[in-house]
């Protein structure tokens, strides 16, 4: 098959585009994606500089003041004013969704606005303020939600291809050949007849042949003969690296089917649920070998995200059965695909920033939103992460809620639940220990402080966390005092019963009362 022409500036305006062609073509050699990268921020060797997690703003107010700032922008077409603004807000980390706001902003108005918008993500990357990875998230978040969108912008997959062209210069082209079938279908279908439309249908038929034949592969291969090196014979020979996403994306629908294959009698040895279990299992095996064992590594960390976010994006179809046929009851592909995120976050597929970006971004709409935050739940140890000063504020507010309500139930199996779910570092664990402590004293219900930090002692902290509290308790009780006169007298109080309870060593008690302990 001759290569398919990518297409040439795509014309952004509420019509069909009608594209010429130019020389450039999404090969394999074309989609080889290092200047764009991860989608959870990660760059290339070649570019090491990230920007910190550290916002001014927490996220939602962030968004608000960019839509502000977006309407502002569309009434007097202010580039440098934009710029400085955007500069000024000081929430680098969150640059994501600031592309996915402006290009869903620029998606329902004409072509003035929307080139100015082009403009703009343009002078954000000149500006420094912008990374590539940073721009693909955004520019995917709104390629996850393309049908969505289609009911308030009818031509929202040409304007989304537009994006790809090489006159638009904005996102690199190579992207095009890892579209969704589905979104690549629709502008199929809009173009007149002519070249680039039958170069479409070239596309087309290359993608769907290889659908097609990896899900035979799948079918035979990893789940009736239980060969990953089968699989990974069959990709060398397709040679077709800029559809290893779909390896991902099919491998896992696939594994949350349980119907028996007629093939495999192996798999009529377990239940629906335990042939599950095991298909997944089977399906993280190959990913692992085929992305770190093998030799030449077959797929690379793209794939893993981008086929993974897609997982993500049809949660809401897998769950009503619209893309695979499903024996599972509707209610269990929630928790199959939860399970298959946590074991890629477990076997180091997948790294856990990965799920925070997802989360923010909502990668899937709600559904799977509530994935990520699940997966997030059952890996602590994997996502703990040092809290930035945009999301500092928002943990601080739920540090206080946590332990205010701690206090008021006296519930330390819900006090384990929350603190796992706020994946802190060892720094803000300590943190977390010393307030808790605080909180205590100052309710003069100590007894209750050191009974949950006891029980929690390994499941959520631990004793050199403990002890580190402590410490901080001690070097800060100079500052309580001013609005605690008691400070001092509870904490040797606190000392003394922490001692009794094993949490501390005996030489932590003071004799002199006014000493600080």
């Amino acid at each position: 098959m001759s290569d398919m022409h990518f297409l040439e500036p795509c014309a952004l305006s509420h019509q069909p585009c009608a594209p010429d062609l130019e020389a450039a073509s999404p090969t394999s050699d074309a989609t080889n994606l290092k200047c764009l990268r991860l989608l959870d921020g990660s760059e290339s060797p070649a570019a090491e500089n990230r920007y910190p997690d550290t916002s001014r703003l927490e996220f939602g107010d962030f968004q608000i003041e960019v839509k502000c700032l977006l309407e502002e922008f569309f009434c007097a077409m202010d580039v440098p004013g934009m710029v400085a603004s955007i500069e000024a807000l000081d929430c680098q980390s969150f640059h994501d969704e600031l592309v996915a706001l402006a290009l869903r902003a620029s998606l329902d108005r004409k072509d003035p606005e929307h080139d100015a918008v082009v403009l703009l993500l343009s002078a954000f990357i000149s500006a420094g303020l912008l990374e590539t990875a940073q721009l693909v998230r955004g520019y995917e978040k709104l390629v996850l939600a393309w049908e969505d969108l289609r009911l308030d912008v009818p031509n929202v997959h040409a304007r989304l291809v537009a994006l790809l062209s090489s006159s638009v210069g904005v996102l690199d082209k190579s992207l095009f050949a890892r579209l969704p079938e589905d979104l690549i279908r629709a502008l199929h279908d809009d173009l007149p007849p002519g070249s680039a439309r039958e170069d479409l249908a070239l596309h087309l038929l290359e993608l769907t042949a290889f659908k097609a034949e990896l899900s035979g592969k799948l079918e035979t291969e990893l789940f009736c003969a239980r060969s990953i090196d089968g699989i990974a014979a069959f990709l060398r020979t397709a040679d077709k690296s800029k559809f290893h996403h779909e390896v991902v994306l099919m491998a896992c629908e696939h594994s949350i089917n349980a119907t028996p294959s007629p093939g495999a009698f192996w798999m009529s040895c377990f239940s629906p649920t335990g042939l599950v279990e095991e298909k997944r299992n089977l399906v993280l095996s190959m990913l692992t070998q085929l992305y770190i064992i093998h030799e030449g590594c077959i797929l690379d960390e793209v794939d893993l995200q981008l086929g993974f976010s897609r997982v993500l994006g049809n949660v809401g179809k897998l769950k009503q059965g619209a893309e695979v046929h499903l024996a599972v009851d509707g209610t269990e592909v929630k928790p199959s695909i939860v399970a298959l995120l946590r074991g890629a976050v477990e076997r180091e597929l997948l790294p856990a920033e990965f799920l925070k970006s997802v989360r923010r971004l909502r990668f899937g709409g709600r559904s799977g939103v509530d994935v990520a935050r699940e997966v997030q739940r059952q890996t602590p140890l994997h996502s703990r992460r040092s809290w930035g000063s945009g999301d500092g504020r928002q943990l601080k507010r739920e540090v206080q809620e946590t332990i205010s309500e701690y206090f008021d139930s006296r519930n330390i199996e819900e006090l384990a639940h929350i603190v796992q779910e706020l994946h802190l570092s060892e720094k803000e664990q300590v943190k977390f220990v010393r307030k808790l402590l605080v909180a205590g004293m100052e309710r003069n219900d100590g007894d209750s402080a050191l009974e949950a930090v006891g029980v929690l002692l390994g499941p959520c902290w631990s004793n050199a966390e403990v002890v580190a509290a402590f410490e901080q308790l001690r070097d800060i009780a100079d500052d309580l005092v001013l609005d605690f006169p008691y400070c001092r007298e509870r904490t040797n109080d606190l000392v003394c019963a922490a001692v009794g309870y094993g949490l501390l060593d005996s030489s932590y008690l003071v004799s002199d009362v006014g000493s600080a302990v």
